[in-house]
């Protein structure tokens, strides 16, 4: 893992540039943190920092070949594959980083290099000749690349506050944005407008590139965005064997071996098997687990152990608590970037942390297989009613009945004229897609996976030097479950993500607790959290949320005291989930570079 930024600004100078660059990896600094360079040509800036974990003495960055200059973030992990075609057609190579096949791709294929590399990525080339610069976001999205374009400058980064950096103007809330997290848990569904950047963000003017996407600009020039790459079905007769196939191959061939890595191990089906597989492919794996500080029917330690203890695999737990989210939740929203209501944040960021104080720079999660394997019961419940109101009612971070209620007026005005089309299932024919349940499944992996989840893996991961590595994307992987139909992910008793756990169980990938137990997420419940130490959490809480200065024109005091109250009175998951979201939000807004209007 690296991060990278730049600038294409025609008013600044080589020594403002410099300036800018050192001042913004230091921003960048902690998602790498071995080193940081960046390259100024007239009018424009490219660097990066690097978590060096591909052959860490030689493969810093910048690569440079044929008057291009790449800066790139992630791992390509058919590289050794790519080196060997690319040294038949004569091509020398001076590292063993996977990152120096890039260049020569690029080289000769441009943008369509995009469609020949699998793994994670957010590649920049800057070429010498002609001043181009190019951007290029891997296809399941789990590099994110931030992006803005206004009065002839342009700007990336892999991170919201280096780009704001960057940009140097006040900030702004784009309402519908705030409205989408609100709705969504975090900012995403939305139709871009036609020739934006990209997606929208939290941020007036702020776009995020799409996952498959490249972005091509010359100095003086409008950006122009197109799609270079997808990650397509491919049909198979069997894909329960094929999958017992693919997915060994794909864990085996993202293991690093430079550092060393561990696995991050909930107890869950998904998790189970990359663990399994990852213990059969090198020996046992260092594992790692989330636990309640207080007992909880949430806790999965005992399935965890039992995966660990089938592989050999030692286990560290990792606490987590309710009195743990004042101290927590401040750092944890501030490497989000963007606001995301999901619970597991606060175990998310204390996980990763023990990963790397462990000294494991690498992680192998198992992200990413509900929305290829179908394992959400919403996805079931909209098969049999086809109902897609109610499937986006599922996605919901805050009850609809409140939703609307919390707003001012002004707000409410603020709203109706800033609203953007949705893209989800329930705003569209599904001609094509055919059904309603297709359709969903191309929104999730199109719009959440890549925002509401891979970004806050990405993120959360990155705040403390870790890359995560994340099997279930790997492109062999994502077409095959593409491919998959209702029936051969969702089971006629209630069972989700067959061809997954009968390929889990054929190979013995996991053991028959995991395979039979019930579906949990991997979270607590957010009340008990809230009410936990004598109603630690809650109480601070309602301190950020009464104070004088929060909402900021956005919601009615009366009413957020209201929920607060009906909270206390109640106890209930909606309610808790509505708190929290207002909660993050809040800290959120007070902590965005150059003050929000």
């Amino acid at each position: 893992m690296c991060r990278i930024f730049g600038l294409l600004d025609p008013h600044l100078g080589h020594d403002a540039l410099h300036r800018l660059g050192e001042q913004t990896a230091g921003l960048l600094r902690h998602g790498g943190p071995d080193g940081h360079a960046h390259r100024v040509f007239d009018g424009g800036l490219i660097g990066g920092t690097r978590l060096a974990i591909s052959d860490p003495a030689h493969g810093w960055q910048p690569f440079t070949r044929d008057g291009l200059t790449v800066f790139y973030n992630g791992e390509i992990y058919n590289a050794p594959a790519l080196r060997r075609q690319l040294a038949a057609e004569g091509v020398q190579f001076s590292t063993d980083c996977d990152g120096e096949v890039i260049a020569p791709l690029f080289a000769r294929h441009g943008t369509g290099a995009a469609a020949l590399l699998d793994g994670m990525f957010a590649i920049a080339v800057h070429e010498q000749r002609t001043g181009r610069l190019t951007l290029i976001r891997d296809q399941a999205g789990i590099k994110p690349l931030y992006l803005f374009a206004d009065g002839g400058r342009f700007g990336f980064a892999s991170e919201l506050a280096a780009l704001l950096r960057l940009r140097g103007t006040a900030v702004q809330v784009d309402p519908d944005a705030l409205d989408r997290y609100l709705r969504f848990k975090a900012p995403f569904g939305a139709v871009p407008a036609p020739g934006a950047l990209g997606d929208p963000t939290m941020v007036e003017g702020v776009h995020a590139l799409p996952p498959g996407h490249a972005l091509q600009v010359t100095p003086g020039g409008a950006p122009r965005v197109t799609r270079v790459a997808e990650v397509a079905a491919t049909r198979h007769t069997d894909p329960v064997a094929d999958l017992g196939r693919l997915l060994p191959e794909a864990v085996a061939g993202m293991l690093p071996t430079d550092v060393p890595y561990c696995s991050v191990l909930s107890g869950g089906l998904d998790s189970s098997v990359v663990t399994t597989l990852a213990a059969r492919a090198a020996g046992p794996v260092q594992t790692f687990t989330v636990v309640p500080r207080k007992k909880s029917a949430y806790d999965e330690l005992a399935y965890a152990q039992l995966v660990a203890e089938t592989t050999g695999s030692p286990l560290e737990q990792v606490p987590v608590g309710g009195g743990d989210i004042p101290a927590l939740l401040p750092a944890v929203v501030a490497s989000l970037g963007q606001p995301n209501s999901d619970p597991i944040i606060v175990s998310t960021y204390r996980l990763f942390r023990a990963v790397r104080e462990a000294g494991y720079p690498v992680a192998l999660t198992g992200d990413a297989s509900d929305e290829l394997f179908g394992g959400y019961d919403r996805f079931r419940a909209l098969a049999r009613s086809g109902d897609a109101t109610g499937y986006r009612d599922a996605l919901a971070g805050v009850p609809a009945a409140w939703q609307r209620s919390l707003y001012t007026d002004g707000a409410l005005a603020r709203l109706e004229t800033a609203a953007r089309p949705d893209d989800g299932p329930w705003a569209r024919s599904h001609a094509c897609p055919p059904t309603a349940a297709d359709a969903a499944t191309d929104f999730e992996l199109r719009h959440r996976l890549p925002v509401y989840h891979l970004q806050r893996v990405d993120h959360l991961s990155a705040a403390h030097a870790v890359e995560a590595r994340v099997p279930f994307c790997r492109n062999g992987v994502t077409a095959l479950g593409r491919s998959l139909t209702l029936a051969q992910k969702l089971g006629p008793d209630d069972t989700v993500k067959i061809t997954l756990a009968r390929a889990a169980a054929r190979h013995g990938w996991a053991p028959d607790a995991v395979l039979n137990r019930p579906k949990q997420p991997f979270t607590f419940r957010l009340a008990d959290h809230l009410l936990d130490e004598q109603g630690l959490a809650l109480d601070w809480a309602r301190q950020v949320l009464t104070d004088p200065a929060a909402r900021r024109g956005w919601f009615a005091p009366d009413r957020v005291e209201k929920l607060l109250a009906e909270f206390e009175e109640r106890r209930t998951e909606p309610l808790a989930h509505t708190v929290w979201a207002l909660l993050v939000l809040e800290l959120w807004l007070g902590q965005i570079d150059g003050g929000v209007r």
